[in-house]
């Protein structure tokens, strides 16, 4: 006689299945299912233990015996992730010189610099040159995209190495532990909905996930010290995030769903901030962004705003703490945001590793005496948090000389970092795709702009590469599909670690307009004219004139690749109050819309207003029913080339009570955000027949 199983151990037993078979899923949501069917941790970790001394893989290593020695080469079963790790063939069997091994993420990996210019290399360069009595040999491990539970893993496999010290340079990639930790957690689960939706109390919810974080972060320290043993000497260096040149995202800068008049009171604040910092007038742009963290705490743009006006002020100190604050706003999720290393994550560091034998190098403090106290940018950082070569070199003299202290070593600085350079190819490529990363991450024009100039006094070369990029970039095809990409990666070996930037989406290609007009902007001081190409291409696959374009497609509205986290519609949803879109058109041609939408919740009948490159052209009624509305626009207002469409949602004066719980047991993000409107088709033509049989 069987006995079935309950359905809620089924349901537990499926989730297990998915989690497994995705092959991408942290641990800790695994060993979470599997506890809740009554497997133990330590028959998991027998589990895991049996498995990975039955491979003996180290990451994508397997050991082979040469010469009565163990070494370990890449393994070719797994060289789908060969370009995730340092371009080493094998690690050798350990010999007489100090074996440090690095572990980390893909800061440690020297992202965008690497293979040519690692932090590896750098510190294997360092200590060889100025230690007074030992050689040193740094195997690096570094892996892209590791987060907490792969880091312990790896950490665990790579003891097999023999390694005499052990260097973490990682925390970037641990929010996504952090979330893990907490759906599946059913109290941790409930203390952060009943913060963040139910009693809408913001300040309290950060409390909670600053607490976890902190508890995550603390539990890692000590698996460290336990896996490791007492005596295995252990070195976190922690990160720092590019605080002044990289800010949030139109994705971070979702509106809260606020209570009262909250929403319309942080528009009109924020709209204000924005006028005084235009107009230079530090101290109104100080006292409006304190109006928007007032009315939204959670909300990045404040405090970034409040940063800009004490710069303005030249009060650096300010601006850094507002800068922190601005990132670490990423932890309430309102996108799969640019990794980062948290405040929380840093100081539970700081406080916790002395007491688990752990010694530290707080990169922060090491780049702001580097820059006499000034905050960290593009000097330092290429991206969000991958350093320069100026970056590697500084971190990485201040985690040799810990090395060298802990060895028992004395420094000679015969052997300086700023004298350890990457080749001119190699700079060019990193700023390239800088350029690009940034892009997709939503950074503006400015920098996207810096990093073209800067590829193209490296390298003269890289131009052609650029104009691969711009081709490709403003065909409607997917990427994968144009011939400018074939050439881009058989033209350059050097691209093939960096093919996922060139890549896009399913369905989510961008023009990425800022990008290749910085590209356009960059090649023009090169000596090279690219305007009357882009513009050309541009009209001939997206241009209004002969066909009817779907400006729900992202290429008309995105303008980076992060993605919102909540429940994803099948149809546009705004979640600021303007929506803007991009129309190519020609002057003088006028424009036909045809477009459907509502605005949800919305009891009575309101009105949205529709502009044209910042002129009005028409207002409709909306309500919170579907509505299908046909606008023309006057040939007199299109530009040549890119236009913008701008809808201007209504803002809510009030939100009652009732409605604001409504969708308390909702996904948690879905109840936090505001949508403001909702399109479910728009289309554009210049077309009357087109126009005509659309309607």
């Amino acid at each position: 006689m069987s006995v079935r199983p309950s359905s809620a151990l089924r349901e537990k037993a499926d989730a297990l299945a998915l989690l497994l078979s995705s092959g991408q899923s942290s641990t800790i949501a695994i060993n979470a299912l599997f506890e809740e069917l009554g497997i133990t941790n330590e028959q998991i970790a027998d589990t895991a233990l049996h498995g990975s001394v039955a491979t003996g893989h180290i990451g994508i290593y397997k050991p082979e015996e040469v010469d009565g020695e163990i070494v370990y080469s890449r393994d070719v079963s797994r060289k789908a992730r060969w370009t995730y790790f340092a371009d080493i063939p094998v690690i050798p069997a350990k010999g007489t010189r100090k074996r440090v091994v690095l572990l980390g993420e893909s800061v440690a990996r020297g992202f965008l610099l690497d293979p040519g210019f690692t932090p590896a290399q750098v510190l294997g360069t360092l200590l060889n040159g100025n230690a007074d009595k030992d050689e040193f040999e740094v195997i690096d491990l570094a892996e892209t995209n590791l987060g907490m539970a792969g880091l312990k893993e790896r950490y665990r496999e790579a003891l097999a190495l023999e390694p005499d010290m052990v260097l973490f340079l990682a925390g970037n990639n641990w929010r996504d532990d952090l979330v893990n930790m907490i759906l599946t957690d059913k109290t941790y689960l409930s203390r952060v909905k009943d913060a963040l939706v139910v009693n809408q109390d913001i300040s309290s919810a950060r409390t909670i996930l600053e607490e976890l974080f902190s508890k995550l972060v603390g539990s890692f320290l000590e698996y460290v010290r336990t896996v490791g043993g007492p005596e295995l000497p252990v070195i976190f260096a922690i990160p720092e995030f590019n605080l002044l040149d990289c800010r949030s995202t139109p994705g971070e800068r979702f509106i809260s769903r606020l209570p009262d008049n909250g929403i319309a009171g942080w528009i009109a604040a924020r709209d204000q901030a924005e006028l005084a910092l235009k107009e230079q007038d530090a101290q109104r742009g100080i006292a409006e962004a304190n109006r928007m963290i007032a009315l939204d705490p959670s909300h990045p743009y404040g405090y970034e705003l409040l940063a800009d006006a004490h710069l303005l002020l030249q009060e650096y100190d300010k601006a850094r703490v507002y800068l922190e604050t601005a990132r670490d706003t990423a932890l309430f999720c309102r996108t799969n945001s640019k990794p980062r290393m948290f405040n929380i994550t840093r100081q539970t560091i700081l406080r916790e590793a002395a007491t688990h034998k752990i010694g530290v190098v707080d990169i922060p403090e090491v780049f702001s005496r580097h820059l006499n106290g000034r905050i960290p940018g593009k000097d330092l950082f290429l991206d969000y948090c991958h350093f320069t070569a100026e970056g590697i070199q500084v971190a990485m003299q201040a985690v040799a000389d810990k090395v060298l202290a802990l060895s028992g070593n004395k420094a000679s600085g015969k052997v300086p970092a700023a004298s350890i350079r990457p080749d001119q190819e190699v700079h060019a490529m990193a700023h390239l795709f800088a350029a690009i990363h940034n892009a997709h991450w939503g950074q503006q024009y400015g920098i996207l702009y810096h990093h073209c100039v800067k590829a193209l006094q490296y390298s003269k070369e890289i131009a052609r590469t650029m104009i691969y990029y711009c081709d490709m970039m403003n065909r409607s095809a997917s990427n994968n599909l144009c011939k400018t990409l074939e050439i881009l990666v058989t033209g350059n070996t050097r691209l093939d670690r960096y093919v996922h930037a060139l890549l896009h989406p399913r369905s989510g290609k961008t023009m990425e307009i800022d990008l290749v007009n910085a590209m356009v902007a960059a090649l023009q001081t090169a000596g090279v004219n690219l305007n009357k190409y882009v513009d050309d291409l541009r009209n001939k696959e997206h241009g209004v004139a002969g066909q009817a374009v779907n400006l729900l497609e992202t290429f008309y509205h995105a303008t980076s690749y992060d993605e919102y986290q909540g429940t994803k519609a099948a149809f546009y949803q705004a979640r600021d109050a303007q929506s803007v879109f991009f129309l190519v058109a020609a002057k003088d041609e006028p424009v036909f819309f045809d477009i459907s939408l509502r605005v949800p919740g919305l009891q009575e009948e309101g009105k949205i207003r529709v502009l044209l490159n910042g002129v009005q052209v028409s207002e409709v009624a909306v309500s919170g029913k579907w509505t299908r509305h046909s606008l023309t626009v006057p040939a007199d207002i299109c530009t040549n080339g890119i236009n913008t469409v701008t809808i201007s949602w209504p803002v809510p004066e009030q939100l009652v009570a009732a409605e604001q719980r409504t969708t308390a047991d909702e996904a948690i993000l879905d109840a936090a955000f505001y949508v403001f409107g909702e399109i479910v088709t728009f289309t554009a033509t210049s077309n009357t027949a087109t126009h005509f049989e659309l309607n």
